[in-house]
């Protein structure tokens, strides 16, 4: 595809100049692929093997991919800061210092190279990449472990609870999984078109990788496992998907083995590589079904609680905690209200939930007592039973 540019030079003939004008105007219309329907008309093109990458371009594309693979002095140079600039991100809670990590992060590049081995059948690659990984992911969660233990002993260092940064990144769902996948295709693509580089910054802050890292150090320092085990749950989703994404669309650009021993490589690995992403789709899955339960048990009993007390008295709710043990719904309630509870009401209250919740309930209220003023008023009474 190209455009034509002519440049006139005829003077005299007027008519002729704009009608080869108006010709040229046709021609560039006609071949410029810039519009949707030249790109629809393309996609038949790009998936049977009508349209591929020159052998000049995938020799490059691979051998940025090897030079990619070999961790060194550069890698664990970025691996180093953009681990400190994300756990001070984190720490602070500070969205803008972690995605100006992300961009910083290299291990966007190992992971594609995974890709590259995985579809091309060359172990030595995959085993470079594989061990590219691995060494930048452990030296980000001690470096991140290091730094969190230190925030929170030293005498300046961080006084509030786990930050809302952190605790976003320990609950992955399925949502995760289609963001990484869609991030390892973009990447993979533009990597392999020079002029669409530009999109790999992007596609580096859709697909957070560090991110996760530094919460799964910081985990570790307060010795959290459920911080520890959702931040992990997260990296791994992001790096299997993206490296399965990598290999679909390396595969559809035409990158392939080079002889017939190589073939069995790849089947093994795209199998793998597909059976991972299935496995940890059902497991997002089967989390986020389970966090839609809890939510609706929370506002299920809120509701039901809110309405029960307001037959006894005035109440404001504070709190409200369910823990589930065996079959029993464990509900801890503190409120704000006018006037104690007696033991008769709160066993009534009991039992009205566990017939709305069809499940044995074992209610705990905690009351705060309140009193309501007004300057024209009388202060409410505080009657105690």
């Amino acid at each position: 595809m190209r455009k034509i540019y002519l440049i006139l030079t005829m003077k005299n003939n007027k008519n002729q100049t704009q009608k080869l004008s108006e010709n040229t105007v046709e021609s560039d219309a006609e071949n410029h692929p810039g519009s949707f329907i030249a790109w629809l008309q393309h996609i038949p093109a790009f998936l049977f093997n009508e349209q591929k990458l020159t052998q000049t371009r995938k020799a490059i594309v691979l051998n940025d991919l090897v030079d990619s693979s070999s961790p060194g002095m550069d890698y664990f140079t970025l691996i180093l800061l953009s681990c400190t600039i994300a756990t001070f991100g984190l720490l602070t809670n500070s969205a803008a210092v972690i995605i100006g990590a992300m961009l910083v992060a290299p291990l966007m590049s190992p992971i594609l190279s995974l890709s590259m081995a995985s579809i091309s059948g060359l172990s030595r690659l995959f085993k470079r990449s594989l061990i590219a990984i691995v060494e930048g992911s452990g030296i980000a969660i001690l470096l991140s472990a290091l730094i969190a233990f230190l925030s929170y002993r030293l005498p300046f260092g961080v006084t509030a609870a786990i930050p809302n940064e952190v605790l976003a990144r320990t609950s992955p769902s399925p949502m995760d999984l289609g963001i990484a996948i869609a991030g390892g295709a973009a990447a993979a693509y533009a990597l392999a078109h020079p002029r669409l580089t530009a999109a790999l910054p992007g596609v580096a802050i859709a697909t957070a990788l560090m991110p996760p890292l530094c919460v799964i150090g910081f985990g570790i320092a307060f010795m959290n496992s459920s911080i520890i085990l959702g931040a992990s749950l997260l990296f791994v989703t992001n790096l299997v998907a993206i490296a399965f994404a990598g290999i679909i669309t390396f595969a559809a650009m035409g990158f392939g083995p080079r002889n017939m021993k190589e073939t069995s490589k790849i089947s093994r690995s795209l199998s793998i590589s597909t059976f991972l992403v299935v496995v940890i789709g059902l497991l997002l899955a089967a989390l986020a079904w389970n966090t839609i339960s809890e939510a609706r048990l929370y506002s299920q009993a809120r509701t039901i609680i809110l309405d029960s007390i307001d037959r006894y008295t005035t109440a404001n709710l504070i709190d409200l905690t369910i823990t589930s043990e065996s079959d029993v719904k464990n509900i801890s309630v503190t409120l704000r209200t006018t006037r104690d509870l007696t033991y008769a009401e709160v066993e009534e209250m009991q039992t009205e939930i566990a017939e709305e919740l069809h499940s044995p309930v074992a209610l705990e209220i905690i009351v705060v007592p309140m009193q309501i003023l007004t300057p024209d008023g009388t202060p409410t009474p505080r009657v105690t039973q």
